[in-house]
């Protein structure tokens, strides 16, 4: 009880250094809380965006079609039948299914031309599926059989469209024919993912699939899902299309974000190496603290031995003292993370100044907010805690092994 005492009055001793000590640990702490939130962020927003504007939670395509998706063919479409509807239809948890018509386009305004990717949509399917429709800025949706189009605020400002404008689209048909789809404007959007507010035309399914010439087809069927293990409705999926005689497959919404999901992978990579640095830092910071307290301390040290008390209860004084400052350093580290991370969730990281991020393979657009993961405070301050006090151990063997009567004389 003598030594707890003891190394808990030392703290007091160096307040300086041991306040230096801890604001080290603390700044640590602090970054890397900070840039974990963050990278927690961009991930979570991510997979957001990608699911509720691009890909749904499941994409059902022919496996021919899926191997050369990015090319956007119209080739191996999926002709709509009862077949495939009532395949879809029966698996639990459905929300919503959104048959799609993605195309390549030229997207002329009268001037200047810009290719596109053109998407054909129902837009009472659509919208149960993907939360499109809640990012439009000015005009409305379409309806079917209406020459109409939605495009992305940003697309309209570079071909300097507004509501009401006609535009043309270029396209090349099933047939290999050019063809275009003349159509009105009459909604701006303005979603969280660049792509979509640069680079997609919306026009009516129907319209689309008549000018492409590809009857009752379309690329790919999008389905929303509660809740669940998407993993086993994939697999029932499957399995249903098999019994039916369909070739047709399901996958997953991540089979379309693998870019995002390696950034993540890296991402688990880099936080480990911050942590280890981080923890490292601590160390050498504790390490320091205690030799110079063992050196400034070397009389006293020889003082405690020569009258009667044991090395072990020497090296629990430097050891409650090291302990003390890592505490006090993974308090206020975990203190400055929370109020920094606390700003990243309510107001977020201009991320604008670096570009458009989806040039990296990121679907976000402007700031980047971040998530709490309160479990990371937790397990960062049992580090600290735990780091400060086996770091000091060593140094403090060094120190109370030393013969009491050369530390009384300097010698």
């Amino acid at each position: 009880m003598f030594s707890i005492k003891l190394g808990f009055k030392n703290l007091a001793r160096q307040k300086r250094r041991n306040i230096i000590t801890a604001l080290v640990i603390a700044f640590a702490f602090f970054a890397y809380l900070f840039l974990y939130s963050m990278m927690n962020g961009m991930e979570e927003m991510s997979f957001e965006n990608i699911k509720n504007l691009e890909t749904g939670d499941i994409q059902i395509t022919y496996p021919e079609y899926w191997e050369k998706r990015e090319e956007l063919p119209l080739e191996n479409l999926i002709s709509l039948n009862q077949d495939i509807e009532k395949s879809i239809e029966n698996i639990d948890g459905l929300l919503g299914v959104s048959p799609e018509l993605r195309f390549t386009a030229n997207l002329n305004n009268g001037i200047d031309e810009l290719p596109v990717m053109g998407l054909g949509i129902d837009p009472a399917r659509y919208q149960g599926v993907f939360v499109t429709q809640k990012y439009l800025v000015a005009g409305s949706m379409f309806s079917l059989g209406e020459y109409k189009a939605v495009i992305g605020e940003k697309l309209a400002q570079l071909m300097d469209l507004k509501i009401d404008d006609y535009i043309t689209l270029l396209v090349r048909t099933k047939d290999d024919t050019f063809n275009t789809i003349d159509v009105e404007i009459v909604g701006l959007l303005h979603s969280p993912h660049p792509g979509v507010n640069e680079g997609i035309v919306f026009v009516p399914l129907d319209i689309a699939q008549q000018a492409l010439n590809v009857d009752n087809s379309v690329s790919i069927i999008a389905l929303r899902l509660a809740r669940g293990n998407k993993k086993n409705i994939i697999q029932t999926l499957n399995e249903n299309f098999q019994k039916k005689g369909l070739n047709l497959e399901a996958h997953s919404w991540k089979e379309s974000a693998k870019s995002v999901i390696a950034f993540s992978t890296a991402k688990k990579s880099g936080i480990s190496a911050i942590l280890s640095i981080v923890l490292l830092i601590g160390m050498v910071g504790i390490v320091n603290n205690v030799i110079l307290s063992a050196l400034e301390r070397t009389e006293e040290i020889g003082m405690m031995k020569a009258l009667g008390m044991r090395e072990m209860e020497i090296v629990l004084v430097f050891m409650v003292e090291a302990t003390g400052i890592g505490i006090i350093g993974s308090l206020t580290g975990c203190l400055f993370g929370a109020i920094g991370v606390g700003w990243l969730v309510k107001y977020g990281f201009d991320i604008s100044y670096a570009g458009d991020m989806s040039t990296y393979g990121i679907p976000i657009l402007n700031k980047l907010y971040g998530v709490w993961n309160f479990s990371a405070f937790g397990l960062l301050f049992i580090l600290g805690v735990m780091v400060a006090l086996l770091s000091s151990i060593a140094p403090a063997l060094w120190a109370a092994r030393k013969d009491p009567v050369k530390s009384i004389y300097h010698r």
